[in-house]
């Protein structure tokens, strides 16, 4: 089945040059308008969208800002068209998202060439998480920047599984990629419940790390109801052994016997206000600070999640 790509452009002669040229490769989708664009993105499964960055109504920048901040549309390769040269206008496409830019008038065989290389990169990225099927590293930093550009307030909350390495070692890796699989389809589960499913993001990092992205008037709900039912789920993980005395016999690298307690999940959560943050990158770091701070707190026992408040 051939690749799907979205054509977004209020001219019908655009359209129906990039529908001639492209026709052939690729199965196309047409938009003459954002809200439509945005509509067709959510339920089309296209791969690339061809974004003209100059319509009336709802703008390119502004459709490519709302398609990075959707869970549904934020994996998609987004490309600008527009007549626009300018290096500030360049720098203003690619600060909303935009994957590339390209000014009109283009040459096809150039366009197809970058459209050709964008979905060889995207299929290589989206493997990334082939154990939970999450978006990986390069989705979640696309939703968090798209987030912070859009200047609305948001929270991120960073997941981790607490004693994850005592289980893998205990139980085997075979077990420990099932409770990998198993937090990531709990957490999707959980967002879907308490939250917004066709707006809130989950996304897998790697390894037992795990990223959410919603809204400060749902994230305290979304996160009381992901540890209430991991401390009630997890227990089907372990020996019934285990279960009784609540965890696991450990041997430490200095060889002294431990005792560590049964998994819990640990979300850090960064309430993100308008104008506060310039990148994700300062937003995990204070996400470390309140998880060291959780867990120390915790000392490793049960799941619990802490909302950082400061300004």
């Amino acid at each position: 089945m051939p690749d799907k790509i979205l054509i977004v452009d209020d001219e019908p002669q655009v359209r129906q040059l990039l529908r001639t040229a492209l026709g052939k490769s690729y199965e196309i989708g047409e938009a003459d308008n954002g809200e439509e664009a945005i509509r067709l993105a959510k339920t089309g499964d296209f791969r690339l969208v061809l974004l003209d960055l100059m319509m009336p109504g709802t703008s390119g920048h502004e459709v490519c800002l709302r398609l990075r901040r959707n869970p549904l549309t934020c994996h998609m390769t987004v490309v600008m068209l527009t007549a626009r040269d300018r290096e500030e206008d360049v720098v203003d496409g690619l600060q909303s998202g935009a994957d590339d830019y390209i000014v009109k008038p283009f040459k096809i065989s150039e366009l197809k060439a970058r459209i050709e290389s964008h979905l060889r990169r995207q299929w290589r990225e989206l493997q990334a998480n082939p154990l939970t099927g999450l978006p990986g590293n390069r989705q979640i930093d696309q939703v968090i920047r798209a987030s912070i550009v859009a200047g609305e307030a948001f929270s991120v909350c960073y997941a981790d599984l607490n004693n994850f390495k005592v289980f893998n070692d205990t139980y085997g890796f075979a077990s420990g990629d099932e409770m990998l699989e198993f937090s990531a389809q709990l957490l999707t589960r959980t967002v879907a419940d308490a939250g917004d499913v066709d707006n809130d993001f989950v996304g897998h990092v790697g390894g037992d790390d795990f990223v959410i992205v919603t809204v400060p008037d749902r994230v305290e709900k979304i996160c009381s109801a992901i540890t209430e039912r991991f401390d009630t789920e997890v227990v089907r993980f372990y020996s019934e052994e285990d279960r009784a005395r609540g965890g696991v016999e450990a041997v430490d690298r200095q060889g002294h016997n431990l005792f560590v307690p049964l998994m819990g999940i640990s979300i850090a959560v960064v309430s993100v206000n308008p104008g506060v943050y310039e990148h994700p990158a300062q937003i995990g770091q204070t996400a470390a600070e309140i998880k060291n701070f959780l867990k120390k707190s915790q000392a490793g026992a049960g799941s619990s999640f802490l909302v950082d408040r400061r300004a």
